[in-house]
């Protein structure tokens, strides 16, 4: 199985590399600016597609799910809710290169990866879920939290739909969406529909892509040509920038030490919102974007980028930055 997806994901990432190179001027050290300043090709031509203004969601579940995504009395101790990783004032994560119950894990775990929590803004538009893709869909991601021993700690349903049945608002809510009596299959299908709703749309490069090519400066947009000549495109791209391929960390030479409880292949981060959601890569090990987008160009496509290249690029991440409920999202 292993084999299958790594050969899949190579003839995804030769096809793509193949593309943006096919597309690119012959030289990649030298660009024609006047081409640069053209208006930009219409979407269906591109790689990347905007985040939709809107989805088709139900606003009950909505707002049920986001009380239950911030309540610390679902974990067994009262002390976590998914908030706690996954703060929408922090980009979404927690700010941190390891979660908080990352020492339980070290203690019960030692040999295995403990991993940084990804951000869940845009997470409905992940291929599949968590960093090695373990979960197929948004609901099996969200049910594991609750029962995960290094998590919130829950060892069976029955403490959960005890606690949310003595609540008047949760009862209530529970019963004038689903019409019957409460189970685990609606606590999950209400806050997997809260995390569908986490989009992040309207950043400046979105709305370049859409048509207002003031959106983006000159040297932005020189930013997105180096990204998709230099080949970071080949994994990174659609509507998440990321998110709908496995990928070896490290295709030329390793990133982290290794040992053979780590894993081989990731699923590609979203670079969407990336600006605010250090500390970066699976481990959480990397502080600074500059350095980042350093070590993807060198173990990642065999590259050592100079110093002005990195900016650009970095230019053109920080233009990944969408709003989040019509309000540019921010560190609060």
């Amino acid at each position: 199985m292993k084999r299958s997806v790594k050969i899949l994901s190579f003839l995804a990432l030769s096809v793509i590399l193949f593309w943006s190179l096919s597309n690119s001027p012959q030289k990649n050290t030298h660009y024609d600016r006047h081409q640069l300043s053209k208006p930009f090709p219409t979407s269906h031509q591109e790689l990347i597609t905007p985040i939709p203004e809107t989805l088709n969601l139900n606003i009950q579940k909505v707002h049920l799910g986001e009380l239950l995504f911030h309540d610390k009395n679902l974990s067994h101790n009262n002390t976590l809710s998914c908030a706690s990783c996954h703060n929408l004032q922090k980009g979404g994560g927690d700010g941190l290169a390891q979660p908080v119950t990352a020492s339980l894990q070290k203690i019960n775990l030692p040999h295995h990866t403990v991993f940084n929590s990804p951000t869940i803004f845009n997470v409905g538009f992940n291929f599949v879920q968590g960093w090695e893709g373990k979960t197929k869909t948004l609901e099996q991601q969200t049910a594991i939290p609750l029962f995960n021993p290094f998590e919130m700690g829950n060892k069976n349903w029955s403490s959960i739909l005890n606690y949310l049945n003595q609540i008047p608002h949760y009862k209530q809510q529970f019963q004038n969406i689903y019409a019957s009596t409460m189970s685990s299959e609606q606590v999950i299908d209400v806050i997997s529909e809260f995390s569908r709703s986490l989009t992040t749309p309207n950043s400046p490069f979105d709305l370049y892509l859409k048509g207002q090519l003031n959106s983006l400066t000159h040297y932005e947009l020189e930013g997105y040509q180096l990204f998709k000549n230099r080949g970071c495109i080949s994994c990174h791209h659609g509507v998440n920038i990321g998110g709908n391929l496995f990928q070896k960390a490290g295709i030329f030479a390793p990133i982290h030490p290794q040992n053979e409880y780590s894993p081989q292949l990731f699923k590609v981060p979203t670079l969407r919102n990336i600006a605010l959601t250090a500390p970066y890569f699976h481990d959480g090990s990397v502080d600074s974007l500059k350095e980042a987008i350093n070590l993807m160009a060198k173990h990642q496509l065999k590259l050592e980028l100079p110093a002005d290249e990195n900016k650009k690029i970095l230019a053109f991440l920080q233009t990944l930055t969408g709003q989040y409920q019509n309000q540019p999202l921010s560190h609060e």
